[in-house]
Formats: structure tokens, sequence, C-alpha cells
């Protein structure tokens, strides 16, 4: 695997106060670029969100933006039906980036990602998520209240149109794939040099012959030879050596006095993996469905 430099865009957040308008569009072009790999593969990531950003900023000014952890992702058929750990009415995600349709537990696609990176935006032009509060008030929040738009009065009018257009509740509402985004971030770089406001029309009807202009584009690095992405065990559906750590939680689902079981440990070791699969087990048992939020290198799953 590619070991990846820098830092999490949440450090970096957190680290500098904010990212300046410029350099947060370049993130989320090059995140968009990540998203359009990920939906080639018929993927969807399902858990865009600050700590699963890695980003490098470096001498010249110039930033890399990468999306890491895919513990959550999930495969969509050519229908556009989830495949693989699809369980009706399970949550699965980080509630303060999760999109509408992720809490409603039905089927999602790559227009999920684009409002969680919506969300990442808002997070690197404010500092914080744009609701907050326990994982109950985050479901009815995003699925049903506006965001609080008057916190974006100092952020420039192009960037606060391309914000509104990722977080339309309606996935129909929104850009419908990562190439759309790349499509239309050029014009409001454009925008933002000249001064001048963008309506929302003139970004829908961005030409398709539209270059990423600003936008700059990283060398091609070589990829493993013998790993194929659809291959990876990123859906929970097995996990080895982890019979331990599954009867544990078997244990903590049968008792009468818990009702959140805290798994720690650091990121990328397979938390989500591991809670995938045993909620997968527990869908073919017929059990009530359970939440999980993971946070930072915390997992937390409500029974």
């Amino acid at each position: 695997m590619e070991f990846v430099e820098g830092e999490t865009l949440e450090h970096f957040i957190r680290r500098s106060g904010g990212v300046e308008v410029k350099l947060a569009l370049e993130i989320v072009a090059q995140v968009a670029a990540g998203l359009a790999a990920v939906n080639e593969q018929n993927l969807v990531h399902r858990d865009i969100k600050p700590s699963n950003i890695m980003v490098r900023l470096k001498d010249d000014g110039s930033i890399t933006a990468k999306i890491i952890d895919l513990g959550l992702a999930k495969a969509v058929d050519e229908t556009g039906s989830q495949t693989s750990i699809s369980i009706p009415g399970i949550f699965a995600g980080t509630p303060e980036f999760a999109s509408p349709e992720q809490f409603a537990g039905i089927q999602v696609d790559i227009r999920s990602d684009l409002y969680s990176l919506g969300v990442v935006l808002w997070e690197m032009m404010t500092g914080h998520a744009v609701f907050s509060g326990s994982p109950a008030e985050l479901m009815y929040q995003h699925q049903q209240a506006p965001p609080p738009f008057e916190q974006l009065d100092g952020v420039p009018q192009p960037v606060v149109v391309l914000i509104e257009m990722l977080l339309e509740k309606d996935p129909g509402q929104r850009l419908q794939n990562p190439t759309a985004l790349l499509k239309v971030i050029p014009l409001i770089m454009a925008a933002l040099n000249a001064g001048r406001r963008i309506t929302r029309q003139s970004l829908q009807k961005a030409p398709s012959t539209v270059s990423r202009v600003d936008i700059r584009k990283l060398p091609a690095r070589p990829a493993p030879e013998k790993i194929s992405l659809a291959r990876l065990p990123v859906t929970g559906s097995d996990v080895f050596g982890r019979e331990e750590d599954v009867a544990f939680l078997d244990r903590a689902w049968a008792s009468k006095r818990a009702n959140i079981a805290t798994i720690v440990a650091w990121a990328g070791v397979g938390k989500s993996t591991l809670v995938n699969h045993w909620l997968r087990r527990m869908a073919v048992k017929q059990y009530r469905s359970a939440l999980w939020r993971a946070v930072n290198r915390y997992s937390y799953l409500y029974l």
C-alpha cells in the first residue's frame, strides 16, 4: 500500500483554524477526483469526513489531498442497487457527515458521498460541521432541518452556492456525480478571481468541455500490480482472527444492562470492518437494527 504523508484534514482545520477559500476548493477538487475513481469501481465510500482525508501542504503553497479508509465502502451493481452488506434499516457512517438517505437506511449512491463532501467544505469554511447534537438530533437535522446558511455570512457567494447544491436533501437535486462537481469548480474559481457572483443555473449548465483550471494535476503514481480495488475486503463481509472481539459484541448485545459498546483502536486497524461483520450476522438472525458511530479512534455501537 502507498504510504500517505501529511495529516488528516481534521487536524489541519483544527491546527490552522480554518482553510483559505481557494485552498479549500483545491481540496474538494482532489477529493472529487478520488470519488470519481471510487464511482468508476461502482463503490460508495459512505464515510467522507475530514478525518478520512489526508492532506499535505507543500512549501510552494500547493496541497495534496487523498481519501483514506474505505472500511465502510459499499458496492453498487449495474442497476444502482447496493450489494454485499446491504441491510435495510441499519445506519453505517458518521452522523455529523452522513447524508439524509444514509439515515433512512435505504440504498445510497455516489451522491451520498457528495453530500458528505459538502459538509466537509462547510467545516473548512466555518471550523465546524453543519449540524451538531446527539445521533437522534443529527438524524432529524440532516433529514428535515435547513442548513444554517447564516453561518456562512463571510464565505464568498460562489462557494455558498456550491455548498447549497451539495447539501440538497433530495439526491436528485444535488450534483449527480463527482465529474459534474469537477466541471463546476473552475467556474467557481473564475468567479472568485473576477469578484463576481454566480447563479446555480449557470453551474448546472456547465459545459462538458470545461477543464479543471486552477486545479493542479498531480503526477501519476504506479499502483500495486496485483491489487484489485474491487476485491479489497472493504465491506466487512469476512473477518479473520477476530473471534474474541465478535464474542465480546455478542455478550454486550445479550446483556440487558448494556446499551453501548466502545471499540478503541487507531484508524485503519479494522473497527469498521469488525462492526459491519457483526451487524451483518445480527441482521441475518433478524435482530433489531443497531446504530454505530465512528469518532476518531473510537467506535460507539448503540445496542
